[in-house]
């Protein structure tokens, strides 16, 4: 028995030692300059490289970053302040939380659609309004698809990048 677990015992040994060795040796060997990296995703916030994008290309005074003195902003920035949104859907039924989230999602691809979930109730919101007429002109048209539905204040991302900038 007592001769069983001593050479159980040496082979544990040796194999750890074997293993270490390989760890240690590939360690020491940094890729060469010939090596590639490949499946390596970046992955960076889009207003950064618009932003890299304008500064580039637009160097004189009435470039899409000059600033807006009458509200206070960069023209050609994004920012959050106090604004409304949509609430189109307002339940505890996740699933139609989603059905209604992607009906909305194809027929307006261009505006934003948000879930909450604050227990038991889910909440879908659709769009980034700056003034509450803004919000109100787009809640005529939804209330007819979207029953019921109300405009509620919320903080909200502004985006005064015009489609001609870039």
């Amino acid at each position: 028995m007592r001769f069983n677990r001593s050479i159980t015992v040496i082979l544990i040994s040796i194999l750890h030692i074997c293993c270490t060795s390989i760890i240690v040796k590939a360690q020491n060997n940094p890729l060469s300059p010939n090596d590639s990296i490949k499946n390596v995703q970046l992955i960076s916030d889009a207003r950064i490289e618009t932003l890299s994008f304008l500064l580039r290309n637009n160097k004189n005074k009435n470039s899409a970053l000059a600033f807006d003195k009458a509200k206070g902003n960069a023209r050609g920035s994004i920012y959050s302040t106090h604004g409304y949104r949509i609430i189109i859907y307002s339940g505890t039924d996740r699933n139609k939380a989603n059905k209604v989230k992607l009906d909305f999602m194809r027929q307006y691809p261009n505006i934003r659609v948000y879930t909450s979930y604050k227990v038991p109730q889910y909440k879908i919101k659709v769009g980034n309004y700056e003034t509450r007429d803004a919000a109100m002109h787009f809640y005529r048209i939804l209330s007819k698809e979207y029953s019921p539905c109300m405009v509620v204040p919320d903080i909200v991302q502004i985006n005064t990048f015009q489609k001609n900038d870039f």
